[in-house]
């Protein structure tokens, strides 16, 4: 039991911001519960009675597939982008990004070619409906620019596609 909040509610919150692992331990063993539980965003559900070499090995599977090193390799580009570091890597250097460009970043990239509005492109970025202007993404844009121009001053990463949006670059 918890004072004044229940796991659910800390559950819900904490995945608003973050992917830290949540294992609930619980006496609620119905399967609706369970079920609720892993709904909104916990990792693993645990009911009591339970042993406490079973709470460690769950714990270790969740800490080796949440945070094995992550990267994701956009190979035309030799482009590395490392999730765990919120890093991104190219031609030896390395560059780091704050949590909102790395995601846009990210997004992106997953998309060459194609076109994306400031709208989608804020809907993706922020899913915790706070309220900001289409304009967040202009200069999140431009920050991303400026970093990626130390990569390669010759190439331009990011496109502006007049009254459309902006696109992702492979050439």
């Amino acid at each position: 039991m918890l004072p004044g909040i229940d796991g659910l509610s800390i559950c819900r919150q904490l995945r608003q911001f973050s992917d830290v692992p949540i294992i609930i331990v619980t006496a609620k063993t119905e399967e609706f519960d369970r079920l609720v539980g892993l709904e909104i965003g916990a990792d693993d559900y645990i009911c009591k009675p339970f042993s406490p070499r079973e709470v460690i090995a769950r714990i270790k599977t969740i800490l080796r597939r949440c945070y094995r090193q992550t990267t994701t390799e956009n190979s035309d580009l030799k482009l590395i982008i490392d999730e765990s570091a919120y890093q991104i890597h190219y031609q030896n250097q390395t560059i780091e990004l704050t949590p909102a460009e790395f995601r846009l970043l990210k997004y992106l990239s997953q998309h060459p070619g194609k076109v994306f509005s400031r709208d989608k492109l804020l809907n993706n970025l922020y899913d915790d409906y706070r309220i900001v202007t289409d304009r967040t993404i202009d200069s999140h844009i431009k920050n991303l620019r400026r970093k990626l121009q130390q990569l390669d001053k010759e190439r331009q990463f990011i496109r502006s596609v007049y009254g459309l949006g902006y696109r992702w670059e492979l050439v």
